[in-house]
């Protein structure tokens, strides 16, 4: 029992217009849906009989469903790569900061470079992954408490390059450092202690 014309559009026409956000998924749910009508049809159900029944056996609550499955496996997926990515480069900081350390004590050739390298892998790598992190798990949040971590972030992240920059004998040192402790003491703290007393008074 092969099914016509009319009736593929029809199925077509109404899972393209379900909320399901990936194409390819579509594709195949058309597939699928054209399949297992057929396959209804040919025990002498009708049309409207089988894409019913195929309907409530494939998403019995809705193309909603799929379409909320599909967005949390993508997300869990990608959350469970930016943990991963965050532990390997907080791992590889800690390495590099003690090697740096080690070869700066002993006064040995390379560390330089190897404080050099170090900065840049925590500023450039670890802390914008851990901010990723810490950012997207609050995103339902309040626009303070967002601006919270953007104002910590950023307060570290000018510290580093701070340091860096004195410990490298280059211009600007003075002012990153300063600019840093203004953030952390004049935007960050202030919101993180106002923000705590609010939990606190709200109990």
């Amino acid at each position: 029992m092969k099914l016509t014309d009319k009736q593929i559009d029809f199925i077509t026409e109404t899972i393209v217009k379900s909320n399901i956000a990936s194409t390819e998924m579509k594709e195949d749910l058309i597939d699928h849906f054209c399949c297992a009508i057929e396959d209804i049809m040919e025990k002498g159900n009708g049309f409207k009989e089988a894409y019913d029944k195929a309907f409530n056996n494939i998403c019995p609550d809705g193309f909603d469903e799929i379409h909320n499955e599909t967005v949390y496996l993508l997300t869990h997926k990608k959350e469970k790569k930016m943990r991963k990515l965050m532990y390997v480069s907080g791992y590889l900081s800690i390495v590099l900061i003690t090697l740096s350390l080690w070869l700066k004590i002993f006064k040995m050739p390379g560390a330089g470079i190897a404080l050099f390298i170090t900065f840049l892998t925590v500023m450039f790598l670890f802390l914008p992954v851990l901010f990723m992190h810490f950012y997207k798990r609050n995103l339902p949040k309040s626009f303070g408490e967002k601006t919270l971590y953007v104002a910590g972030f950023m307060g570290i992240l000018l510290l580093f390059a701070g340091v860096l920059f004195k410990i490298m004998h280059w211009p600007g040192g003075f002012l990153l450092t300063m600019v840093s402790l203004a953030v952390i003491n004049f935007l960050f703290f202030p919101m993180f202690f106002y923000r705590k007393y609010k939990r606190k008074i709200a109990v």
